[in-house]
């Protein structure tokens, strides 16, 4: 993403600069981290400086800038802290923008603050779009593994400790073919199976906003499932889920809300589509694979025909949310 400044013409840089200080830093040394509160709009004059987020054990590199450019401005007009961390990648020479000084040059610049007003907003949307660990339709990039580090003592024991056989295991087979009914033919739309404890969690479309709680050993009872759960066509169960949103598009709080978010989620209502049904197929059909594992297995797993992103937990106690696309891939590297 360009800076907001990137715009300013220059002699509307020139007349910035006027309020700056000049200042360098060494390769590798840290000019902010994310967290830190946004004291201060950066220029670079000379050298590199590398834009990087870190999330849970994944550090990952958004962007190089060079001279010219702007860096730090997002925090300090939205008055929050760093939500990146910025590296002097070589030696850079900088000019730094305290805050209140920066924030007076803009309010008293009129043309340069109508357009700074209107990048903010474009900016704000990209930025709730890129910080959602997995966005409204699922894992924001076609191929994607996040990988979540869990307790480090669980990890280390995982080798060791006694494999327990569930109620899940015993009736895998029969509860695949059941988590696959389910999603596809009837009106779940959302299942969490706790393969330990022979807990499963299960939302439906007739209520949306609860999940129920059915012991495993219920649900391969086919009469069970006729009572709790009524047969619904999976292309009739998606259509149901866009005229939800299409209610939620049309309610006097969706225009209450900031211009970024609501055009985010009107671009999400729109173009919603469900995970493809060889998808799912795919994803239950490999559990007892991944339950099977030797000495790292599957303890709970999270599938929803809403989003694009499959959550699994092992009992090292760490987690992995996988996009479809990507699902075969962690299936190969890890079986």
């Amino acid at each position: 993403m360009k800076s907001l400044l990137s715009e300013l013409t220059a002699p509307e840089i020139a007349l910035a600069k006027t309020r700056g200080t000049p200042c360098h830093y060494l390769a590798g040394e840290m000019i902010f981290k994310g967290g830190d509160t946004a004291d201060a709009v950066y220029l670079i004059e000379a050298g590199q400086v590398s834009i990087f987020v870190e999330e849970f054990s994944t550090k990952q590199e958004i962007k190089i800038l060079g001279p010219g450019d702007f860096f730090g401005e997002m925090a300090l007009f939205n008055k929050d802290r760093r939500t990146a961390s910025a590296l002097a990648k070589t030696d850079v020479q900088l000019v730094s923008f305290p805050k209140n000084e920066f924030l007076e040059f803009f309010r008293t610049e009129g043309p340069v603050a109508d357009k700074i007003r209107t990048l903010l907003s474009r900016r704000n949307e990209e930025l709730v779009l890129k910080e959602k660990l997995i966005g409204d339709t699922g894992l924001d990039a076609q191929h994607l593994h996040v990988g979540i580090g869990g307790d480090p003592s669980m990890r280390e024991t995982a080798l060791f400790r006694e494999r327990y056989e569930s109620s899940v295991d015993r009736a895998l087979p029969q509860l695949v073919m059941v988590f696959k009914e389910l999603l596809l033919n009837r009106v779940a739309y959302r299942i969490s199976i706790g393969f330990n404890n022979g807990e499963i969690r299960i939302a439906t479309i007739l209520d949306p906003f609860n999940d129920e709680f059915h012991p495993a050993n219920r649900l391969t009872d086919e009469t069970y499932i006729d009572r709790h759960f009524p047969k619904l066509d999976y292309e009739r169960k998606a259509e149901m889920v866009r005229r939800v949103f299409a209610t939620l598009q049309n309610e006097a709080f969706f225009g209450e809300l900031p211009e970024y978010l609501g055009n985010i989620y009107r671009h999400h209502y729109e173009t919603w589509k469900p995970m493809p049904k060889e998808e799912v197929i795919k994803t239950i059909d490999k559990f007892p694979d991944l339950r099977s594992i030797q000495n790292y297995y599957i303890r709970n797993a999270t599938i929803s025909i809403t989003k694009d992103a499959i959550h699994m937990q092992f009992n090292c106690d760490g987690a992995h949310i996988v996009s479809a696309a990507d699902y075969q891939i962690f299936l190969e590297e890890n079986l």
